[in-house]
């Protein structure tokens, strides 16, 4: 049972509206949420033959992102991007205006981290996770008592948190063996009939 489970995941995952990342090589900014779930980036930039810089850091830019392509400056304000694709892949998604790093872009629950310096001497940076539901929901801190909020409806995932995770701290765990997160994992088993 538990093989046929395992080999049931990757495939839920590959219907259940998980995304086509084609463009791995560009970067640019999505402005809503549907722009993200169909790939479709603005100012969208081949990183191979390009080059395009996209500032974000609300250090120096506070209330927006500006991007340089071709002599070019192209300036949106925060509240009206959606999320920032970089070359590297990399995704930050802007809500509220905070930026908010997605680690997981191919799982349906999506996963979040921010990164903060530590306070006092000696102390390492500090990490914060956040989740959405989906690409179109709000973000909310990590925490067991969020995702039931958020999930309230999926009686068999709410059984499964209680079951697998006996805290906050465990809920952004990678499970190597399945190649996705833990959360995710028993999501998409709470999804199987």
């Amino acid at each position: 049972m538990k093989t046929k489970i395992r080999l049931l995941v990757p495939i839920f995952l590959g219907i259940s509206g998980t995304f086509a990342f084609a463009q791995i090589e560009s970067s640019g900014i999505y402005l809503k949420a549907g722009d993200y779930i169909n790939q479709k980036l603005t100012l969208a930039c081949n990183c191979k033959t390009e080059k395009q810089k996209i500032i974000a850091e609300v250090m120096f830019h506070p209330k927006e992102i500006v991007v340089k392509r071709n002599g070019t400056t192209h300036r949106y304000l925060k509240d009206s991007v959606y999320a920032v694709r970089h070359c590297d892949g990399s995704i930050i998604r802007i809500f509220d205006n905070s930026e908010y790093h997605l680690i997981n872009p191919k799982e349906p629950i999506m996963i979040y981290r921010i990164t903060s310096g530590g306070s006092g001497k000696g102390s390492g940076p500090i990490v914060e996770y956040f989740f959405s539901r989906d690409p179109k929901s709000r973000i909310h801190s990590l925490t067991i008592l969020n995702l039931k909020k958020a999930f309230h409806d999926n009686v068999k995932f709410l059984e499964a948190l209680e079951i697998e995770f006996k805290s906050d701290a465990e809920l952004s765990a990678y499970d190597s063996f399945n190649k996705i997160h833990r959360l995710n994992h028993v999501y998409a088993l709470s999804l199987i009939n």
